[in-house]
């Protein structure tokens, strides 16, 4: 034994690993085989156990390794070490020995990701963070650990060690990874042995609901605070580097262990182990780990298989559940109609997951949590095993895998001589057999009886007398697997509710063999050959019996009827796998999954369109009867049937007669595609939020406004602060494989500020507490933080301007990612695009602009705009507005229909938006209103949804016009694209057609035809699951899922949830979408409202 000392670090030295371990622990204790948890043994109170601890297994054959094999091997253990593993040897004189004949034996599973309650530090504790959230300094083995029922149910299915981790928080703490031994025989007190004390930081983008006041409440939140924690640990450590150097210079950095604990230095530090909640997150998490180039890995969803292009690229270690979803409900009309295709065709692929992330080529471990409630983990792995997954992979994924991801294949995830002696032997040949058992477990050289071996065999058969009047003569079968069949003469039957315990045998088989009517319950005790009791008739008759064994078992015996019987069983028992599941499960997945996905991205074109009324919203205005030649992905030309042009060598001709053309549309406010939240509204400013983190590619709202001629989004975040988040500028390239595929990547940055209503908080229920809680206050703080944003540019820029030998005796700036936000804006390198609805407050940030020296790039919504268009355009790009919203909150009383009209009249640059998935189907329709409401010129119209948001967006080089040198965004309309009957045709990106009518009739037919199959799938199994949920008569039935559930379980909760619906189905009746935006509120959908109100 060897005490590693932890001392403290001397005058000018940095701080490594060894020195922050030592501010957070006094000593570590390490063994041969593990580490223990204890700091002290407490004093032994009366005589020494006596436990040798030295074993040998023979007989047994061994899988040392996945993909490998021992027959007849010996296994010695000593110490809680495998000693030697050997074919055919002789066990040690000495040593217990244990006869494993018939017995496979595997290395003890391991499972990575076992969540435990651990103790939170107080908000007061020294060092702590300021969000509560932050508890990266706590360790999964601060707490009890694994329960012991856990560990027993983990034991039962052949585990014997787990990654534990801390539950709750973003920064959760430290991952250990722990033995799944009972304490007390490890010889501790209270814990089970420490087989690594830290692998990983536990990190979950947790978030508090809509209407919490803690920080975050969004996804894009919980990612800005793991952006800006990482940053501050790195901060943290170079600060006390400097502090270290010369402490006679500067105060002492303030304490902060989460910080402590997540810094890298020179040595190096932990990876960061992500737990998600779908695919996306997954790959949003590995973006924030390589942009601070820390290792990592992902603890997924089991939803990996739907962007699993994305996830190979990533090559980093994956650790899934086995959570499969139940089969949707099929079994009427209206569940047939509320199911999507998604929902259907994700129940299906689900358990081809494992088998298609091991084709990848990804490390992958697998993880008994996250199942649903009833679900048996070894069911659900044998049914990814009957949709591909080999059984040598599912071993490594329960075995080397995860002991690699973990740190730990030096001590577990095989048996090999010294490593810990962690075993399962399984009574057959394969763990994975849906009849094998688990005997017994070893943990540490400790054994576990899981299966007694039956001290009687029932099995063989058996002629047997019932002493009836007449005696009836009957034979019982009994095979391998406990099931019973009666027989006489050429009758026979199959008993039911079969059970045998130590001795005992009963039954119930109808009365046909023995010559009477009804069913007759039989009991019996069995003494070696022979078994002797009493069967009970319908009548109430007793009856005794005895039976004699006249040969063993033969498992190669079979008849017809127990072949029957068999796939009866086997189409009866709901909670075992049946192979008609994996039948006909398409290998190949649209891209996204579900209805209009894409089987491939579309292909660029050359194209020559001729004959089109042609639309530019450029210099050329309106072109009849015109030619477009796109090449590459650009416009090559464009101008009259008369214009010269070189026609590209294989290009498609589109022959555009009657028809018209514009460019794509673009829509300068939308929240289309934005997961986890649109507004980060726990903080009046939160510049250090960014959608670009949240984007989801996977919203078929895309493809819907594709369908309409919308091109480009501005997505915004909400407007529940006066300094919201950063937007992104978007293209709808619908079956990106990656949401940053998405972006425009020269589009000017921008960020969402407001004003008004939402931001004070007046239609509030309740007083939050949060500044500001009036119009004056809005003002103060943007200034108090543009004022903010420039002293830390100061204090930056004075840094920077330091020798590198006075920057080691400086404390370094603290990077601020929100202040460097808003620092852009006072440098013209991000645009603001503004909620606003009144005069009074435009004027206001107009004049805060000219104070501060920078131009703003939108007002959005603007409806009173037209009572200060000088102003706008004064110092705004333009001005965003709704087209025709009026009366929907007291701030919007004065708005009129033709406030678009008359600023474009004063000069200001116009556009309408959408704030709406809905409304950003059609914006053509929304430029129609100018020329209604104001009398605007069509073609100047149309530019309110073309080139001018391109203009406020600064994408106007690329976007917004038909020119030559632009990209080939346009849309094909079948008339006039202002009219109200014309449809959108054709949607075309960069030379890619991306929505046509005929295509879009194509994947109707496919996804139709997906729709049924699955359904019948699912009909055809009679509405029965995979071996997920429980069904009603199966609540008690034992389950390997976590506690807790997904239902409401109290009254009161029933009841909400009730209401809810209730709620959520008259907005359905009334024509309102729940999910979608409240009218005016930006970002903020119906259900966010009620926990507001």
């Amino acid at each position: 034994m060897r005490t590693v000392q932890l001392l403290r670090p001397r005058r000018g030295a940095r701080i490594g690993v060894g020195a922050v371990a030592a501010l957070g622990l006094l000593g570590l204790i390490v063994h041969a085989t593990a580490i223990r948890l204890h700091a002290q043994t407490a004093p032994l109170d009366g005589v020494r156990e006596v436990d040798p601890r030295w074993h040998a297994i023979v007989n047994a054959t061994l899988v040392p390794r996945p993909g490998e094999r021992i027959d007849d091997a010996t296994i010695v253990l000593r110490d809680g070490v495998v000693v030697s593993v050997e074919s055919g040897a002789e066990p040690p004189a000495g040593a217990r020995v244990w006869d494993y004949d018939g017995l496979t034996v595997y290395a003890g599973l391991i499972d990575a990701h076992i969540p435990v309650e651990a103790p939170r530090p107080g908000a007061d504790a020294p060092g702590a963070h300021w969000n509560s959230r932050v508890i990266a300094q706590r360790s999964a083995l601060d707490g009890e650990g694994v329960s012991k029922s856990k560990r027993e149910s983990l034991r039962k299915m052949g585990f014997g060690a787990g990654a534990i981790v801390p539950t709750g928080g973003v920064f959760r703490g430290q991952v250990a990874v722990a033995l799944l031994d009972d304490p007390e025989r490890a010889g501790s007190e209270s814990r089970a042995e420490v087989v690594a004390p830290v692998t990983h930081h536990a990190i979950a983008f947790e978030t508090g609901r809509w209407g919490e006041r803690t920080y975050p409440n969004s996804q894009m939140g919980a990612i800005a605070l793991i952006r800006q924690t990482l940053l501050d640990a790195d901060w943290h450590i170079r600060s006390l580097n400097v502090y270290q150097n010369d402490p006679t210079r500067h105060e002492p950095p303030t304490p902060a262990r989460a910080l402590l604990a997540l810094g890298r230095n020179e040595e190096g530090s932990f990876p960061l182990m992500f737990n998600v909640g779908d695919e996306l997150e997954a790959l949003r998490a590995a973006k924030i780990a390589r942009e601070f180039d820390r290792r990592f890995a992902i603890v997924g969803s089991g939803t990996e298989f739907r962007r699993l292009d994305a996830l190979r690229e990533l090559e980093a270690p994956l650790i899934t559940p086995l959570s499969f979803p139940e089969a949707p409900g099929v079994a009427s009309q209206g569940d047939i109609e509320s199911v999507t295709l998604r929902e259907l065709m994700t129940w299906e692929q689900a358990p081809t997951n494992p088998r298609r992330l091991a084709d990848a080529g990804l490390t992958v471990a697998l993880t008994t949590d996250k199942l649903r409630r009833g679900a048996r983990f070894m069911d659900n792995l044998r049914l990814a095993i009957e949709h591909g997954l080999s059984e040598e992979r599912a071993l490594a994924m329960l075995t080397t895998n995860p002991a690699a991801i973990l740190g730990v294949e030096d001590r577990l995830g095989a048996v090999e001589p010294g490593k810990i002696a962690n075993l399962v032997a399984i009574d057959g040949e394969s763990l994975f057999h849906k009849d094998a058992k688990v005997r017994d477990v070893w943990v540490a050289g400790r054994r576990h009886e899981i299966t007694a071996k039956p001290d009687v065999q029932f099995a063989g058969s058996w002629d047997a007398t019932i002493h009836l009047d007449p005696a009836a003569e009957v034979t019982l079968t009994i095979d391998d697997r406990n099931r019973i069949t009666v027989k006489t003469g050429e009758k026979s039957e199959r008993a039911r509710s079969v059970s045998m315990r130590e001795n005992r045998v009963n039954f119930v088989v109808g009365g046909v063999p023995l010559g009477a009517e009804g069913a007759w319950t039989f009991s019996a005790i069995v003494e070696r050959d022979m078994m002797h009791g009493t069967a009970i008739g319908p009548d109430g008759r007793i009856a005794a019996w005895i039976g004699e064994r006249s040969e063993p078992a033969s498992s190669e015996e079979s008849t017809d009827t127990d072949a029957k019987e068999d796939a009866d069983d086997d189409k009866e028992k709901s909670d075992e796998p049946a192979s008609r599941r994996a039948e006909g499960v398409p290998d190949e997945l649209p891209m996204p999954l579900g209805a209009y996905g894409l089987a491939a991205a579309p292909e660029s074109e050359d194209l020559v369109i001729t004959g089109a009324t042609i639309w530019t919203a450029g210099p050329e205005g309106i072109i009849e009867n015109g030619v477009m030649v796109v090449v590459d992905g650009k416009i090559a030309h464009i101008g009259g049937a008369d214009s010269e042009f070189e026609s590209p060598a294989g290009a498609r001709t589109i022959d555009a007669k009657g028809k018209h053309i514009t460019p794509g549309m673009i829509d300068c406010h939308s929240h289309t595609g934005i997961s986890g939240g649109v507004n980060e509204g726990t903080h009046a400013v939160t510049a250090e939020v960014r959608i670009a983190d949240v984007i989801n590619p996977d919203s078929v709202d895309f493809y819907r406004q594709l369908a309409g001629g919308l091109t480009v989004a501005n997505q915004l975040h909400g407007s529940a602060n006066p300094i919201g988040g950063q937007n992104s500028v978007i293209k709808l390239r619908w079956g990106a494989t990656h949401a940053e595929d998405m972006l425009i990547e020269d589009a000017a940055q921008g960020i969402k500020f407001a004003l008004g209503e939402n931001v004070k908080q007046s239609n509030w229920p309740s007083p939050t507490g949060r500044y500001p809680q009036t119009r004056m206050g809005v003002e103060t703080i943007i200034r108090d933080r543009f004022i903010a944003a420039r002293d830390y540019v100061a204090e930056l820029e004075r840094y920077e301007g330091l020798s590198s030998r006075e920057r080691e005796r400086t404390m370094p700036p603290r990077r601020d990612i929100q202040l460097e936000t808003l620092a852009e804006i006072l440098a013209g390198e991000r645009l603001i695009h503004c909620h606003s609805y009144r005069q009074d407050e435009i004027l206001m940030l107009a004049r805060v602009a000219q104070e501060f020296g920078f131009r703003i790039g939108t007002f959005q919504h603007v409806l009173e705009g037209y009572k200060v268009a000088e102003a706008i355009k004064d110092v705004a790009i333009g001005a965003s507005a709704f087209s025709d919203w009026w009366g929907f909150k007291m701030e919007t009383f004065d708005a009129i229909p033709y406030n678009g009209a008359i600023m474009h009249d004063v000069g200001v640059n116009v556009s309408f938006n959408s704030d709406s998935n809905e409304l950003a189907r059609r914006m053509n329709g929304e430029a129609a209103k100018a020329v209604r409401y104001g009398g605007v010129d069509p073609h100047e119209a149309l530019k309110f949804v073309t080139i001018n948001p391109a203009i406020q967006l600064k994408i106007d080089h690329r976007v917004g016009s038909l020119e030559a040198g632009k990209d080939a965004d346009f849309v094909i309309w079948s008339g006039d694209p202002l009219s109200a009957f014309s449809r959108c045709e054709a949607t075309w990106i960069e030379g890619r057609e991306y929505f046509s009518i005929e295509r879009d009739q194509r994947l109707r037919d496919h996804a139709d035809a997906e729709r049924r199959r699955i359904i019948q799938k699912i009909l055809s199994e009679g509405q029965r699951e995979r071996p997920q949920m429980a069904s009603d008569g199966d609540r008690d039935r034992e389950s390997d899922a976590p506690a807790g559930t997904d239902e409401p379980t109290s009254l009161i909760e029933r009841l909400q949830a009730r209401a809810l619906e209730q709620h959520f189905l008259e907005l359905m009746r009334s024509g309102q979408d729940p999910d979608g935006v409240h009218c005016g509120d930006c970002g903020v959908h119906h259900a966010a409202m009620l926990v507001i109100r």
